[in-house]
Parts: C-alpha cells; sequence; structure tokens
C-alpha cells in the first residue's frame, strides 16, 4: 500500500513539473535537464548540441530531444536506443558530476538496461530513454539538491 501511494504520489509530481519543465523547454530550448522538482541538476546534453537543436525551436514533444539524441550519438537509427554509448555518457556524466553516481546508474539499470515505453501517440525512443532518465534521476536526486526541503 505505501510503495502504491508512494509511485502515485511521484506520478503526479512528475506530472505536474513534467508540464512545467515542457513549458520552460518551449520558452529556452531544447535541454536534456530533467525535471525542475531536483534543483542544481546539473544538464545531461552537451551545450553545442542543445544550441543546435535549439534554433529554431523544434515543434512537437519528441523532436528537440530526438534532435539531441541524434547529434549526441546515442541512436543507432530514429527509433532504436545505442544503449552503449548512452550508457557510456550517463557514467561519464556522473563521474563529473559529484553526488550524482546513484542517480546516473539508477538510468543506466532503468533505462537502458531495460525497453521502456513512455507511450507518447507517436513512438519516440529519444523521448522514451530521456523521461525515464528524468524519472531516475528525480528517485536518485542527491539530498542536497532538492529544491524543496523536506526537513523541519
Amino acid at each position: 500500500m505505501y510503495n502504491s501511494c508512494v509511485l502515485f504520489l511521484l506520478l503526479c509530481v512528475s506530472l505536474t513539473h513534467g508540464n512545467l519543465f515542457l513549458e520552460e523547454l518551449r520558452k529556452k530550448g531544447a535541454s536534456l535537464k530533467p525535471l525542475s522538482a531536483c534543483r542544481d541538476i546539473p544538464d545531461l546534453g552537451d551545450p553545442e548540441h542543445l544550441a543546435a537543436c535549439s534554433s529554431p525551436k523544434l515543434q512537437g514533444p519528441c523532436n528537440d530531444i530526438q534532435c539531441v539524441f541524434e547529434k549526441s550519438g546515442f541512436l543507432v537509427d530514429k527509433q532504436t536506443l545505442d544503449k552503449e554509448a548512452y550508457r557510456t555518457h550517463l557514467r561519464r556524466w556522473a563521474e563529473e558530476h559529484q553526488g550524482w553516481s546513484e542517480a546516473a546508474e539508477k538510468a543506466v539499470r532503468d533505462c537502458v538496461d531495460r525497453e521502456l515505453r513512455q507511450y507518447l501517440d507517436h513512438p519516440c525512443r529519444a523521448y522514451d530513454a530521456f523521461t525515464c532518465t528524468g524519472i531516475a534521476m528525480l528517485k536518485k536526486c542527491p539530498e542536497e539538491a532538492w529544491k524543496c526541503s523536506h526537513k523541519k
């Protein structure tokens, strides 16, 4: 029962922050920075690739993320994640960002080593991997990175 409540709460938070996050992306351009609920999370994407996929801003829920994944070499083709490339990227990113290795490993286990579908109206493997990564990062966000403290 407790696990179901926690999962439901995470889903609600993810959907709420996800909508706010998508709105911010529409304003700012492409990003591989998941979920604004976890502050100070370093961007997962190469600034050069993010800039290239932001001007002009690509429309749709998948196109900017697809663009960044393609430019980053994370896709074999439009619907096939290059698992080794993305796994290597996440682990290298964790080495460069102290405190995030547990989150990166969760993303590898949940989003690279498993096949997950995020259920957009049309298939988008980049969106699937990125959204899953964001959820993994949220679940294992280091204590010091949370925007809203749960301590009293």
